[in-house]
């Protein structure tokens, strides 16, 4: 297989002595287009949070959801016999027409047709055809029929949760999902580091967030990143989780709200913290979880090895102090809920933030740690192979062990990083030289992945992303393979190395392959069919100690989601289906990755990224 040329170079922070060594980047600040005077004596910081919780949608009728009972989480709804349903739809939803109640001529419990008229009507009977305000006639509230024409028109205009498969169709809010922006300015030279409460951002999506900045002309920066929480209980802004009703699924993302609504949040969340930039102080923080990790994260795919640091920073007012909000960044994924849940959520995220904005509270109102204020913007870091908080077994802050998929346990998650990151500020140094810099460059990666080919073909209308360097009018060959074009970054305030990441990384290439990082779990376990050979593991220096500067940290899904970004040495193809089935052992993520050219090309990007600083 040839292999991709590196294409990339770019950036490291504003150095004491500047070098001027390498090629430059597309864009980089200080001394770049737009900044060349570079940074003064005055850091200012803004943040802002922008609800983009979708609203408009119609519900499913809980009884075509799959599951029942004490699978459910406690706010699931509760179906006509009273149980709690949740999950995807029940098979063949979308082709009964036996009515709202389930039941055809001669099958068992038939008594007649529902007294509604819905068996046999020639319209699908598992959502409430209420329209978009999810209001029918007769309810509480009811003025009329939806201005849009989609009450009672027999399609279902409603969304579908991201992450656990396909046809899991959203039936409320359980907490609003946000674009929260937090600003950097110093001197001429300023940087928006973005969060959204979603599964995944395509670059493409990233760049329209952009344009949208500039056309509000509400405060423009020198460059905007956008990250993704990656929480699985919201919905699709991908594409690939819609329903299957024949082989392939369909498009699953609503794109009058992506557009309208999440796009425009995020753009608007940026403005908002460019108008509202004061002077400001900055103080940060790196927190090793140690031994509490395991509480909160089961590793999935051997090595067992996880980053164990919360890095957090306090902004306060330079002059008053008082505070402004804080930033958060954490590797895991955010899934507590699991594929039971049909609530738009960002999980154990939201507690997190509520923690540090206003404290963390045990179940009679009794205060467990006091919030700083502000508005809290949270990243997630390194939360490949696998890190999730699936399995994990937290103890509350009443002292209890919650169930798995339960509203419990996620607020038990949330509340244990929120009082790390609280403790670790209460003896957080203030960055006393708070410099800000950027660089960020273009990369261009092979989709060797035959599903993602699929899914990418011309005419299928599923994950919208464009391709480079490939003939459409061609089939696809050695000669003539489909690239996406993504990016790459690095921020600096002051000694905080941003590292923006635009995948799910596997923490042993941040961090290396150290046993400490298994926190007394082994390294390979028992029984595993094809394990990795660690023998084989590429040596130092890894990620954070190649970024330099006191604290690196990785913010992932930066600027895209490339799927999982998988160790070189490990990967491992299924011998008769590549991608499409994993083999033996613990290799779901090459399945959903662009190939096993995409680790060393953007490890050899970031070597460059690292090694390159501006002269002035």
């Amino acid at each position: 297989m040839r292999l991709l040329p590196v294409l990339l170079l770019a950036l490291t922070a504003c150095p004491q002595k500047p070098m001027g060594t390498g090629t430059p980047p597309e864009r980089f600040c200080p001394y770049g287009p737009g900044c060349e005077k570079g940074n003064g004596d005055t850091l200012k910081v803004g943040i802002a949070a922008v609800k983009v919780t979708p609203r408009g949608f119609e519900r499913p009728r809980p009884d075509f959801l799959r599951r029942s009972g004490d699978t459910c989480h406690e706010k699931a709804p509760l179906g006509s016999d009273g149980q709690r349903r949740c999950g995807g739809l029940v098979e063949g939803a979308f082709g009964e027409d036996c009515g709202v109640d389930r039941k055809c001529p001669g099958s068992a419990g038939y008594v007649r047709p529902d007294a509604d008229g819905s068996e046999a009507d020639g319209k699908p009977d598992f959502f409430f055809d209420c329209g978009r305000d999810q209001k029918c006639p007769g309810e509480a509230g009811y003025l009329g029929p939806d201005a849009d024409g989609s009450e009672n028109d027999g399609k279902f205009q409603g969304l579908w949760m991201a992450g656990f498969g396909n046809s899991n169709p959203a039936y409320g809010v359980l907490d609003d999902v946000w674009a929260r922006a937090v600003v950097f300015e110093n001197g001429d030279v300023s940087v928006a580091l973005v969060s959204v409460d979603a599964v995944g951002l395509f670059y493409e999506d990233v760049g329209r967030v952009r344009d949208r900045v500039t056309k509000r002309g509400m405060g423009v920066p020198d460059y905007v990143l956008v990250s993704s929480t990656h929480t699985h209980e919201s919905v699709d802004t991908m594409g690939q989780w819609g329903p299957i009703r024949a082989v392939l699924p369909e498009r699953g993302v609503d794109d009058a709200w992506l557009r309208d609504v999440f796009i425009e949040g995020a753009a608007q969340a940026v403005g908002e913290a460019m108008l509202s930039a004061r002077p400001a102080k900055a103080f940060s923080a790196q927190v090793p979880l140690g031994e509490k990790t395991r509480q909160v994260i089961e590793d999935t795919r051997d090595p067992w090895i996880s980053d164990d640091t919360i890095t957090v920073l306090k902004f306060t007012e330079a002059q008053g102090g008082a505070v402004i909000g804080s930033l958060v960044v954490w590797g895991n994924h955010p899934e507590t809920l699991a594929d039971v849940n049909n609530l738009i959520s960002s999980d154990f995220v939201h507690f997190t933030r509520e923690g540090l904005e206003r404290g963390v509270f045990k179940k009679d109102g009794s205060l467990v740690a006091q919030g700083l204020g502000g508005t809290c913007v949270y990243f997630s870091g390194s939360v490949g192979g696998l890190m999730t908080s699936l399995g994990a077994k937290p103890t509350s802050v009443d002292g209890d062990v919650p169930g798995d998929r339960s509203i419990a346990k996620t607020k038990a998650v949330g509340d244990l990083i929120a009082i790390a990151a609280l403790e670790g500020l209460a003896s957080a140094a203030e960055e006393q030289a708070p410099n800000v810099a950027f660089g960020a460059q273009t990369v261009k990666l092979p989709i060797d992945n035959e599903t993602f080919r699929l899914l990418l073909l011309p005419g299928v209308d599923i994950i919208r992303r464009g391709l480079v360097d490939f003939d459409r009018n061609k089939s696809i060959s050695p000669e003539n393979v489909p690239f996406v074009r993504t990016e790459v970054s690095k921020v600096q305030l002051g000694g905080v190395r941003f590292i923006g990441v635009p995948g799910e990384i596997f923490p042993e290439l941040v961090v290396g392959f150290d046993a400490r990082y298994a926190f007394g779990k082994p390294l390979l376990t028992a029984g595993n069919r094809l394990p990795p050979d660690l023998s084989k593991a590429p040596p130092g220096p890894y990620l954070n100690a190649q970024a330099g500067g006191e604290k690196p940290v990785v913010l992932g899904l930066a600027n895209d989601e490339l799927g999982y970004i998988v160790p070189e040495y490990d990967y491992v193809l299924h011998p008769t289906r590549p991608y499409a089935q994993q083999p033996e052992g613990d290799h779901y993520e090459e399945t959903n990755s662009l190939g096993p050219r995409t680790t060393p090309t953007l490890l050899s990007a970031f070597k460059a990224l690292f090694a390159w600083e501006p002269a002035p």
